[in-house]
């Protein structure tokens, strides 16, 4: 028969035991906080990107703005604006002139045509278009993006 517990190893259970409790707590609440985190929903942006003047006419440009970047298109005078990721693995398209005027990817070699379509190689899926204005000669293309985000320990500055 175990010999009864005497007070001293009593009170160092019960402290153990509490330290063990919040530190699993702190544990878990960390380990939710990764599995789940705040994000910010996307919000849509317009963001000046080029001038409409640097877009050559029936020719391609790539703009790099803070939001991401945008392939520009000049069609006949009509202009279109894509996502300038390729949807393969994310390099950054290139405009290729010449016959075909094609958009094209220098990692894979993809091709995509005038409207964004894959033409040859691996993408597995058109470039997202992206609505786009021209106004005081400058072109403004409309991006979602999710705002920066502070944890609830941080102030904004």
């Amino acid at each position: 028969m175990p010999s009864p517990q005497s007070r001293r190893e009593f009170f160092a259970n019960v402290v153990l035991g509490t330290a063990a409790a919040l530190g699993l707590g702190a544990l878990a609440e960390r380990m939710l906080a990764f599995l789940y985190p705040v994000v910010a929903p996307e919000q849509s942006v317009e963001y000046p990107v080029a001038a409409a003047e640097a877009v050559p006419k029936n020719g391609g440009l790539v703009a790099h703005s803070p939001a991401g970047h945008v392939a520009l298109e000049d069609d006949n005078g009509t202009l279109r604006a894509f996502s300038a990721v390729c949807t393969h693995l994310g390099c950054i398209i290139r405009w290729q002139p010449g016959q075909g005027h094609v958009w094209f990817c220098p990692c894979h070699h993809g091709t995509y045509d005038r409207a964004g379509r894959v033409v040859s190689g691996p993408p597995p899926r058109p470039l997202d278009p992206l609505p786009v204005t021209v106004r005081d000669g400058m072109v403004y293309v409309t991006l979602r993006v999710r705002p920066p985000t502070t944890l609830p320990d941080e102030t904004p500055s």
